[in-house]
């Protein structure tokens, strides 16, 4: 039995084992290298994500802010012209009063007029 497999055919398997395992060496690698890309896309997506996220917050927080400052705004207008208001409604009723309480007519026979003194009280 001399051998059963002759030097060729050992040379070919072997040549056809070194292929098959540079192959796969090379699928490996090229495997992990678009795992890395991959992985390197996601971390920048991210971090864009974060980015933006942020941006948006900070710009919806000034909004807020600002929406706020009016309110307040608005608040104090609404307690000054409030207090205006009242103020006038006094003033009037005040008018109201004096006028009410000045002499019908001029004293003179009953005839009925405005004075001086009417006119000047009369706010309407």
């Amino acid at each position: 039995m001399t051998t059963l497999i002759s030097k060729p055919l050992v040379r070919l398997i072997l040549i056809v084992i070194l292929i098959i395992a540079v192959l796969g060496t090379a699928y490996l690698g090229v495997r992990e290298i678009r795992g890395m890309v991959e992985d390197a896309v996601e971390l920048k997506g991210n971090e864009r994500d974060a980015y933006w996220t942020a941006k948006i917050e900070k710009a919806n927080a000034d909004t807020n802010k600002r929406a706020a400052d009016q309110a307040a705004a608005v608040v104090k207008i609404q307690a000054v012209m409030a207090e205006q208001s009242r103020s006038d409604q006094q003033t009037l009723a005040d008018l109201r009063t004096k006028n009410a309480q000045l002499p019908k007519g001029d004293g003179k026979g009953g005839r009925c007029g405005l004075s001086g003194d009417r006119i000047g009280l009369l706010p309407d």
